[in-house]
């Protein structure tokens, strides 16, 4: 029998004792690539933006576990962190070259004003966290709208989660036990063919399910796989499991945000 857990839930600003709780949220966008993108100064950043962005924290803890807030990249951009997302994103863009070039076109126009939205939580929070969260960023941009702070977009920038399926090494490990213990016992069964999956048949799916909501409207959508490190611990878990994650860049039109919640 499942036994249920209340936990109540609380929204926050941003605040100076939120920065490692944020810095350890922006590191699962960007990986072992973190700090090439300064998420440090991005936190500092993001605590510094009072009007826009919120936390959620639960039961009285002191560390985040949700966070959802929107940077101006054209106001910001002689930001050294802001400029390093921006040739973070350009160069994982590359290999798709239309859309390589309608993002590069976007960030040249310094008269649209573009947004990364870093949309962030622990993997073990409901997603029904979300709702409220983007309801919330809707009203605060409008609110700093009135007030003529530079948070009026043209489009936003997200960085999805994604990953797709592949086969199991503990299922690999598993058939090479079970086929050194048919080899012992002296019998050993024809192999049989595994119909192997094109790679176009393989789907992609969303760690966050909003995520899915937001593809919809986007008018850009940039696959691209991450950095890879073999040694570290997560990656081979995601492997053990059957998952290989990367990354998708979804780029929406302001316009279109109203859509999404």
């Amino acid at each position: 029998e499942k036994e249920t857990v209340d936990v109540d839930f609380d929204f926050n600003d941003p605040k100076e004792i939120d920065f490692h709780g944020i810095k350890t949220l922006l590191q699962q966008t960007f990986v072992e690539e973190a700090d090439r993108v300064d998420v440090s100064a991005f936190s500092d950043l993001i605590i510094s933006q009072k009007s826009v962005g919120s936390t959620v924290k639960a039961d009285g803890n002191v560390d985040p576990y949700a966070l959802l807030t929107a940077i101006n990249m054209t106001h910001h951009a002689e930001l050294a962190c802001v400029q390093h997302l921006r040739e973070y994103l350009l160069e994982k863009s590359r290999k798709n070259t239309n859309a390589h070039a309608t993002l590069e076109r976007l960030f040249s126009n310094k008269n649209e004003h573009l947004a990364i939205v870093f949309n962030e939580r622990l993997i073990n929070m409901p997603p029904q966290i979300s709702l409220p969260m983007f309801k919330m960023l809707a009203e605060e941009l409008e609110w700093a709208q009135d007030e003529d702070q530079p948070f009026k977009f043209s489009h936003l920038i997200f960085i999805s989660k994604v990953y797709k399926e592949v086969e199991s090494t503990l299922d690999k490990e598993i058939s090479t036990i079970d086929e050194t213990e048919i080899q012992a016992n002296g019998s050993m069964p024809a192999p049989q063919k595994k119909k192997k999956m094109k790679k176009s048949e393989t789907p992609m799916f969303y760690f966050q399910p909003e995520d899915e909501l937001i593809e919809k409207y986007a008018e850009l959508s940039i696959d691209y796989k991450l950095a890879q490190k073999q040694s570290t611990d997560s990656r081979r878990a995601f492997h053990d499991l059957g998952i290989m994650p990367s990354r998708r860049i979804l780029v929406v039109k302001m316009s279109k945000f109203c859509n999404i919640i």
